[in-house]
């Protein structure tokens, strides 16, 4: 049987209709999509008309303030949300977003329902057609966390501050008890020194041993490894054995640095100190001394300036125990310099040593010094202390001490 032209029109009637079901159940699914996005979405939305006043907000900036929806229309004026402190800045932006502009992330507290502050940052813009009355969307984030991890470190700050601020206090008093520990300027006025340490405190030391023997006086000179108050410390410990000790073992520079090694090593923790240790007979013009891995001192005569040269080198102190050292054959070992013909000692720590300039690319111990005294070697200990700071500070020019230093000058000619 032949399809009349009525049966064609009412199958293509029903396929229309069918599209038309399926059009318009996307459009729902879209609407319902985009209403739950709206509500849903992980930040808040909210519109206004022009005048401020609220016309929409989706269900997560209702959850943040605490209201129902209904109670947040009832709200004359988004105004009365904004916390006074931020308001003047809100009307300079949405006159700005009214009149065809934008903010971003600016930051405000809303009031919520209990009376608590939400801080968020706003962003709005105009969302409304040219034609339409307009309507303005803010995007809303919720920045409570941040401000309060921001008020943690703020606390956390003034805390580290009040304690940096009483360390500072600390290290001021223990660069003071430090300075005390070191003999006084002048005390002897063949001797000259500086002690410059790299921070309020150092592991640089120096002190002068005294005898019946009025000829006769003990130089120690020392550096621990590191610096500040563990390195300070030490040279704590070093200062009280010292004065610890007998004159007869003061008398015998081998002997006080086994004993102070094997106290040191019961401290040091890694740190070890270098020494040098001399006691120098004025009368019989020579020195006993012995070494523990330390710069060696530089002897001046009238004609030339040599680097005095020890025969027995040995490890720094805190290192190894005495009585492990002496298995060894490397206990410390004292030996007798003459000092026939000499004018002076230089005594120094290996800060001068390591002084550097980036600027120049020179080391001021291997490209300078030697140099400047060579040419000062007739001047006065004190002249040539100076001098050589003079001359270090000028050197260094932009750059900065890499350790401590510790200069000690002995003259031997001079009245004592």
């Amino acid at each position: 049987m032949p399809i009349s032209t009525d049966d064609i029109f009412e199958r293509d009637q029903e396929v229309l209709r069918a599209e038309l079901e399926e059009l318009r159940y996307q459009i729902l699914l879209q609407n319902v999509q985009l209403d739950d996005f709206f509500n849903n979405s992980p930040c808040g939305y909210l519109n206004l008309d022009e005048h401020g006043r609220i016309q929409t907000a989706n269900v997560t900036l209702l959850d943040w303030l605490c209201f129902s929806r209904k109670e947040l229309l009832q709200c004359p004026n988004f105004r009365n949300l904004i916390g006074p402190s931020y308001l003047p800045q809100f009307e300079i932006d949405f006159k700005a977003i009214k009149e065809g502009g934008t903010t971003n992330s600016q930051e405000v507290t809303l009031q919520k329902k209990d009376g608590s502050q939400l801080f968020v940052y706003l962003s709005g813009k105009v969302v409304s057609p040219p034609d339409e009355a307009i309507v303005i969307r803010f995007t809303i984030f919720d920045i409570t966390e941040k401000k309060m991890i921001e008020k943690d470190l703020a606390l956390k700050s003034k805390e580290i501050l009040a304690q940096n601020q009483m360390m500072e206090r600390d290290l001021l008093l223990a660069a003071g008890i430090q300075t005390a520990m070191l003999p006084k300027k002048g005390e002897n006025k063949f001797i000259s020194t500086l002690y410059l340490p790299l921070h309020k405190v150092g592991g640089d030391f120096f002190d002068f041993m005294h005898f019946k023997d009025k000829n006769k006086i003990g130089i120690f000179i020392s550096d621990v490894a590191g610096h500040g108050v563990a390195s300070a410390f030490i040279t704590a410990i070093i200062k009280s054995t010292l004065h610890k000790m007998t004159e007869e073992i003061l008398e015998d520079p081998a002997q006080l640095l086994t004993i102070l090694n094997d106290v040191i090593l019961n401290y040091s923790e890694g740190r070890f100190v270098t020494a040098l240790y001399s006691v120098i007979d004025f009368e019989k013009k020579e020195m006993d001394c012995a070494h523990a891995g330390h710069p060696y001192p530089y002897v001046f005569k009238m004609d030339s300036v040599t680097e005095l040269k020890l025969k027995y080198k040995r490890k720094p102190l805190g290192i190894l125990s005495s009585q492990i050292l002496a298995s060894k054959d490397s206990a410390f070992k004292s030996e007798r310099i003459s000092l026939a013909g000499c004018s002076r000692i230089l005594f120094f720590t290996d800060g001068l040593l390591e002084a550097c300039s980036e600027q120049k690319g020179l080391q001021f111990y291997e490209d300078i010094l030697y140099d400047y005294l060579i040419e000062h070697r007739s001047e006065t200990s004190e002249a040539l202390i100076s001098g050589i700071f003079s001359d270090l500070m000028e050197f260094l020019e932009d750059s900065v001490l890499n350790d401590d230093v510790c200069l000690v000058s002995v003259d031997l000619t001079s009245d004592r």
